[in-house]
């Protein structure tokens, strides 16, 4: 049986809907990843096997993950009156992610259920990327009848995690009750493979809801070779241009498709997280790019989830944006020094002022 602990009152500017997971990071090596058949970079493996790997490990870091409750979890210390619904077990780790994102001011609407708490773990090797392996378990309970409607139609913003546009009658439902009560939707992507998968989708969303559509520059390469083959192999995946002054590296051909889906209205906007280059922000058909400072990161997770969380932050505030990439940028920056979204929260209070 599943319970929702619940705010009664509601008054909140973004509500974000998505998976509810606990983000672990331990430093391993490679005799450990052969041990338990760890193969790719990112990997689901059965929630006992997870248990079982953590037991290898003394001591390690646990943080609230995913993609939405990141977006509020940061955007809640930027000042956001921000909302999150999802599914935990309950168990220790639910807590874990409930505290953290209560923590950051952020009011729950989070349903509880007798399977465990989704896990991520992050197993960190020197000079290595991570692999991740991750056992969703109780997050993936989410359905359409958990979404709350008064909770919809309290928010100016509603933000949806792009690891759940598998579950169709959902993904309907918050844009339907977005539509609805006059809700802007955000969504991230999340992945290159949910993105091949959805890309017609979301131009049909496009059409219908005003909607800002996040990505990384993997994603919109692509999004774009869903509607078209014409990129080169040296040009896929890669930006070859050189920056000089404010000139994109994105490709010109992928500029080019996203000033043509953003052209002759308020929505969608697209934004293209560049990674160390920075973002490109399309809007009326225009394209905008914002350059940033490049750092050598502690740890990647969960940038592109601060990066959505302040842009949204600064676009409540009716910046420009330029602004709301500036400050995107910016509190990415602030998610590459430290373990998944493990922000000093003082910090990005400071960067909202």
């Amino acid at each position: 049986m599943r319970t929702m602990k619940e705010n009664t009152d509601i008054n909140i500017d973004v509500l974000c809907v998505g998976n509810a997971m606990v983000d672990i990071f331990v430093q391993t090596d490679g005799a450990l990843l052969e041990k338990y058949g760890i193969t790719e970079l990112v990997q689901h493996i059965e929630y006992e096997k997870v248990v079982d790997i953590l037991k290898n490990f003394s001591n390690y870091v646990a943080v609230s993950g995913g993609g939405a409750a990141n977006v509020a979890k940061i955007a809640g210390f930027l000042g956001v009156r921000a909302a999150f619904t999802g599914v935990v077990g309950q168990d220790e780790l639910g807590r874990v992610f409930e505290r953290n994102l209560m923590g950051a001011g952020v009011r729950l609407f989070l349903l509880r259920t007798n399977k465990p708490t989704g896990i991520c773990i992050f197993l960190q090797q020197p000079n290595e990327c991570a692999h991740i392996v991750a056992a969703p378990s109780a997050s993936y309970l989410l359905t359409a009848g958990d979404v709350s409607e008064e909770s919809i139609q309290a928010a100016r913003l509603v933000v949806i995690d792009g690891f759940i546009l598998d579950r169709v009658e959902l993904v309907k439902r918050i844009f339907t009750l977005a539509g609805k009560y006059g809700a802007v939707i955000g969504l991230d992507m999340g992945s290159i493979e949910m993105t091949r998968a959805h890309a017609k989708d979301i131009v049909q969303y496009c059409s219908e809801y005003p909607l800002i559509l996040f990505m990384n520059q993997d994603e919109a390469a692509a999004f774009y070779r869903v509607f078209h083959d014409d990129l080169d192999v040296e040009e896929d995946f890669t930006f070859l241009r050189k920056i000089k002054s404010r000139v994109s590296p994105l490709n010109q051909k992928i500029q080019a498709y996203f000033q043509k889906l953003t052209y002759g209205d308020i929505f969608p906007v697209v934004a293209v997280k560049l990674g160390a280059k920075g973002a490109m922000v399309f809007s009326g058909g225009k394209a905008h790019y914002e350059a940033t400072l490049a750092i050598i990161p502690r740890d990647p997770t969960g940038a592109g989830d601060a990066f959505c969380a302040a842009f949204l932050s600064a676009w409540l505030c009716e910046r420009s944006f330029a602004d709301c990439a500036a400050f995107g940028n910016k509190v990415a920056r602030e998610a590459l020094g430290v373990n998944g979204t493990l922000i000093d929260g003082n910090k990005l209070k400071a960067l909202a002022k």
